[in-house]
This record gives structure tokens, C-alpha cells and sequence, in this order.
């Protein structure tokens, strides 16, 4: 043989072990012996031996009770196993391969059949290396995978806006739960001058590292947007939401070409002295606004996602923010996330939960709400994970007046 094989055989007869062991040694294996089951599982222990032929009928420990025993204790490697027998009826033969058995060889038997029998081991054996080998390059490979998403979700994260973001008398919080290591969804508020705040949210269709690409380009725009290109605005002034929506359409369907990806969003302005604000809806669920009181009010006119096709317009809605109000934008993973029983949980139930919770402090109202998601898709038959990127941004205006406010 090109490569020796290790081979235990285990007998309780003496002259037909040595007997076996010759021939075996004979055609090139290496060959240990073992008197009965319990010093076969010794030498298993202690030697890389993965082909066993053994006799069924052993004092001590037989045949079959050795093949259940190796089956239990050896998962390091793969071990084949041949038993010697003089049975030959169906049920025997069923219960030997219940215990673990590969093969069978009747006793007495021919040496032609025996060195057949070795080799189909053999080979066997040869394609469990094999296939051991790809899959350790495989589990190599998704480690590596895994490490690369790990550190996407870092960079991804580390483009999500600080919590408890603060501007003059306007504030904005937010709870994100990605359905994997990287997500589609992104957001922001921040301040585009003294006077004007803008925020944004974007849910980028499909899921993985491709949506996550796309939603940190979409963030990128932004930044770009108001630091260096500077097309959030028309002069000094904030420009229309509308019109910015339509300038990511046109630079998204441009790079896109032939491949279909598309995201919605909702991108808005709102004055800081006096609470006035307009915001551009394109595919994504409609914002709503909770008074104090818990009355509630939807902002928004619908209208297509961003980056389908390059002739596609969007209008403004207006809106005004009054003090103790908060506005919701959310992502459809909230609305669509489903119970165990399939039943989806819907945007009035969320905005049912959200005008109950009008005294709540946006921290702990985030935690609640959270769990309330949580306690939606439990499960005592599944696990369940989350099937969608959530995300969660509330603006709010603390107070009117602005006299003794910090920039």
C-alpha cells in the first residue's frame, strides 16, 4: 500500500487473531490486536487506529457491543468497522449495522473477499479524510466571513448618530435591533445650522453585507451633503426635502445600472424657533406625531422608493412640532414583525403602544418597547430572531422657549 493503514483486529481466539494479523501485515497494514472489546477500546484510545474487524461472538464485551461503544466514545475521528460472524440471517445482520457496523465478513472466510472488503474500508475512509479536510477549510473560511461582518457591523455602527442627541430645545433618540451583523437600516438627526435640524431614515431593500453597502453609501450622501457638496441646501436656506430626495434618486439610479436596488426613506427639516417643519415620504412607513395627551397625527404622502427609476418625483408634507410632541419614523421591520403564530405585529399597534406612553422618558420607553417585540414573536417550539432590520427614531420638542438654550 502507497500509505499504511492502521488496523485493530479484535478476537478472543488467539490463533485466528494471529492468524489475521499475519495476512493483514502481510498486504502492508499496520496491525494491533486486541483479545476482547474492553482492550480494543484501550488501543482505540491510545492509537490513531480508524479500521476495526472484529469477531461478534467475545466473552466480555462482544462484537456489537464493541461497535456501540466505539460509535459513542470516538467522535474525533471516523472509525470503520467490520464484524466477523457465522450469523447470516436478515436480523442479525440488522442489528449489526443498528449498532454502527459498515460491513460484514462470514466466518470462514476467503481471503479474496477479506482484501476487497479492506480496501472498500479503505477507501471509505480515505473520503472521510477528505471530506474533514474541506469541511475544516470550510469552518476556516466562515470564521474568516464572520470576522469580516464582525468588523462591517463595527464600521456600520460606528455611522449611527450618538443617543440622546440635543440640539438648542429639539432632542432625538432611538432603538436599533439589526437581524444580523450588518443592516439596512440607517438614521440620523442632526443640525444643519443654528436655526434648522434635519433628520432622515432609511430602510435599504434586502438584507446582509449588499444592503449594508448600500445604506452606509446613503449615509455618506448625507454627510456629503451638508459638509462638502453641500446639496441639503439651496444657498443659505435648507432645500425642499422633495428636491433632495429626487438628487439621491438621480445619483443612486445612475450608479445602479442594470442591478435592482432601491431603498425608501423619509427626509425632513424643521425650524427650531418655531416648530415648522416639511418632510419628503418616498416608500417608507408614514411618520406620526403624539401630542402630549397621546392624540396622534400622521405626516406624509406616501410615494415611491428611492432609486427605482430616474423620472420619479416626490412632494413635501408639512408639519408643525409643538412642545411636548414627539415624532416617530420606523422602519417596516417593526409593522411586519410577526408573532409566532404568523400574525404581524402592524402599525397601528404600534402606534396604540406609542400614544399609551406619552410620559415615558425615550430610554426607558426604547427598553419597554424592546421587550414588548421581544414578548410578540416568542416562541416555545423556535427560536425566533428577528426576520427584519428595526429601527426606531423619536424627535422631540422639550420646550417653546429658547432664550436660555445652548447651540
Amino acid at each position: 500500500m502507497d500509505n499504511e493503514q492502521t488496523v485493530l483486529v479484535v478476537d478472543d481466539a488467539p490463533v485466528w487473531r494471529r492468524l489475521l494479523a499475519g495476512l493483514l501485515t502481510q498486504w502492508g497494514y499496520c496491525v494491533y490486536q486486541a483479545q476482547d472489546g474492553e482492550a480494543a477500546l484501550t488501543l482505540l484510545a491510545a492509537h490513531p487506529i480508524n479500521l476495526v474487524l472484529s469477531d461478534w461472538e467475545m466473552p466480555v464485551m462482544d462484537g456489537v457491543t464493541l461497535c456501540r461503544a466505539i460509535r459513542e466514545q470516538f467522535h474525533d475521528r471516523y472509525i470503520y468497522l467490520i464484524l466477523l460472524t457465522a450469523r447470516d440471517s436478515i436480523d442479525d445482520l440488522r442489528v449489526g449495522f443498528a449498532a454502527g457496523a459498515d460491513d460484514f465478513l462470514r466466518k470462514p472466510m476467503n481471503q479474496i473477499e477479506l482484501q476487497a472488503r479492506m480496501h472498500a474500508g479503505a477507501r471509505v475512509l480515505q473520503l472521510e479524510m477528505t471530506l474533514a479536510a474541506r469541511n475544516a477549510r470550510l469552518s476556516d473560511a466562515l470564521k474568516q466571513i464572520e470576522s469580516d461582518l464582525q468588523a462591517a457591523a463595527r464600521l456600520q455602527n460606528s455611522m449611527l448618530p450618538p443617543h440622546a442627541l440635543r440640539h438648542r430645545s429639539w432632542e432625538a433618540d432611538w432603538l436599533f435591533l439589526p437581524s444580523a451583523w450588518v443592516s439596512g437600516d440607517v438614521f440620523n438627526f442632526f443640525a444643519l445650522d443654528n436655526h434648522t435640524v434635519a433628520f432622515y431614515s432609511v430602510d435599504v431593500s434586502g438584507h446582509g453585507v449588499s444592503a449594508a453597502m448600500m445604506s452606509v453609501a446613503v449615509a455618506r450622501q448625507f454627510m456629503h451633503g451638508r459638509t462638502v457638496e453641500r446639496f441639503l441646501f439651496d444657498g443659505d436656506a435648507a432645500r425642499a426635502p422633495g428636491e433632495v430626495v429626487h438628487i439621491l434618486n438621480q445619483r443612486f439610479c445612475a450608479e445602479s445600472d442594470d442591478v435592482v436596488s432601491y431603498f425608501t426613506l423619509v427626509y425632513g427639516v424643521i425650524d427650531c424657533v418655531s416648530g415648522a417643519g416639511r418632510l419628503c415620504q418616498a416608500g417608507h412607513p408614514t411618520p406620526f406625531i403624539v401630542n402630549r395627551e397621546g392624540a396622534l397625527r400622521e405626516v406624509g404622502l406616501g410615494g415611491p422608493p428611492v432609486g427605482l427609476f430616474s423620472d420619479l418625483s416626490w412632494e413635501d408634507t408639512a408639519f408643525e412640532l409643538h412642545q411636548g410632541e414627539r415624532l416617530f419614523l420606523y422602519s417596516d421591520g417593526i409593522s411586519e414583525c410577526e408573532s409566532a403564530s404568523g400574525e404581524m405585529f402592524g402599525a397601528e399597534r404600534l402606534k396604540q403602544y406609542m400614544a399609551a406612553q406619552t410620559g415615558q422618558a425615550l430610554p426607558a420607553l426604547f427598553a419597554a418597547f424592546a421587550q414588548r417585540l421581544e414578548a410578540w414573536q416568542a416562541s416555545e417550539e423556535i427560536d425566533r430572531v428577528v426576520a427584519d432590520d428595526i429601527s426606531l427614531l423619536v424627535i422631540q420638542r422639550v420646550r417653546d422657549n429658547e432664550d436660555n438654550d445652548e447651540n
